[in-house]
């Protein structure tokens, strides 16, 4: 097996196991009253997200080529136009449309424009991962052709380091990140663009993980970030200021930045976990696990019909993926619901 073929299977692995955790923990939230008290709705919210959104970037990487911006400004209009259009399929459309659904089944607006109007100012009312990742993907081509522009510019100039510097990709990946974490707090805040100001740095870091890291990464490599996690979670709560229970002593630096941590920690372990499966021989957990990656667009839409059924867990879990590949078969409804033009 090549390693282009070892590496798509990781990502199929990593995010089946990312949408099995966002099953289990909405049946744990949807279960019991005291949720925010228990371990495991902890340890699986303090991640899971920020999880997806760094495997949506991983799998960005695979078409993320740096030395792009020396085709020039024009040309990175172009791929700008391109990606967000296939993004708008991908994304925005099964957003619009199980927004619609849900809309048609519970009521919970007065209108389908007013369920439409409310799902993008209140994004959390709807499938908000799936726009959330939508504006990482506007936002990292407006990037690109920012880019585009300091290098045309520098090379007018004659600034040849420069030059060389904002070709490397490498620089591109910081350069997001900075720029991002110093502008983010003015940004708007309007149809769900405030959930960018956070997650769009996980969707970078999994641009810049899978394009630089993870090959030369080894599974024991991943060992801290297991310890970091393990150290650090007894103190995280969904409902705390910064995400730290106040029992906790640190420096105000660290209590700035432990949610990220606990959240980059905490997916780097199922990370590891996801390589591990990878390299080993077990067929059936593989498969299974590819399976649920590969449709996981579509569990994530259905299961939240189905939480309440049981077996818990195995129900929603399993209905979802029986009726996201029905739907994968459809080729018209694929497309609207779960943004797919071919099948798997």
């Amino acid at each position: 097996m090549t390693a282009t073929k070892n590496r798509d299977l990781f990502l199929d692995i990593a995010k089946g196991l990312a949408i099995i955790l966002v099953v289990v923990g909405h049946v744990i939230q949807g279960s019991a009253q005291n949720f925010d008290d228990l371990l495991w709705f902890r340890v699986i919210y303090s991640f899971h997200m920020p999880l997806f959104v760094f495997l949506s970037g991983a799998v960005a990487a695979i078409a993320f080529k740096s030395d792009r911006i020396e085709e020039g400004v024009e040309a990175a209009l172009q791929q700008a136009k391109t990606r967000i259009a296939k993004a708008t399929v991908r994304l925005l459309l099964p957003f619009i449309a199980w927004c619609l659904i849900n809309q048609l089944i519970y009521h919970h607006s007065d209108s389908v424009m007013a369920a439409l109007i409310l799902a993008f100012r209140r994004p959390d009312t709807a499938l908000w991962f799936l726009l959330a990742i939508f504006y990482c993907v506007v936002l990292a081509e407006l990037f690109n052709i920012f880019f585009s522009v300091i290098y045309r510019l520098s090379t007018r100039f004659g600034l040849k380091e420069a030059v060389k510097w904002i070709a490397d990709g490498r620089v591109q990946i910081a350069l997001m990140i900075f720029i991002w974490w110093s502008i983010r707090e003015h940004t708007p805040r309007g149809a769900g663009l405030s959930l960018i100001r956070s997650y769009f740095i996980y969707y970078v870091l999994g641009i810049g993980f899978y394009k630089y890291v993870y090959l030369k990464l080894s599974t024991w490599k991943y060992l801290p970030a297991w310890i970091i996690f393990i150290g650090l979670i007894p103190f995280w709560s969904r409902t705390a200021i910064d995400n730290m229970d106040a029992s906790i002593l640190l420096p105000s630096v660290l209590i700035y930045f432990y949610a990220g941590i606990v959240a980059l920690s905490g997916s780097f372990l199922i990370l590891s976990i996801a390589k591990w499966i990878a390299q080993t021989h077990i067929k059936v957990l593989k498969s299974f696990l590819v399976l649920c990656g590969q449709l996981s667009l579509g569990i994530y839409a259905i299961h939240y019909f189905f939480l309440a059924y049981p077996p818990k867990v195995l129900t929603p879990l399993l209905v979802s993926i029986v009726l996201a590949y029905g739907i994968n078969r459809i080729p018209v409804v694929r497309t609207v619901l779960l943004g797919e033009k071919g099948w798997l």
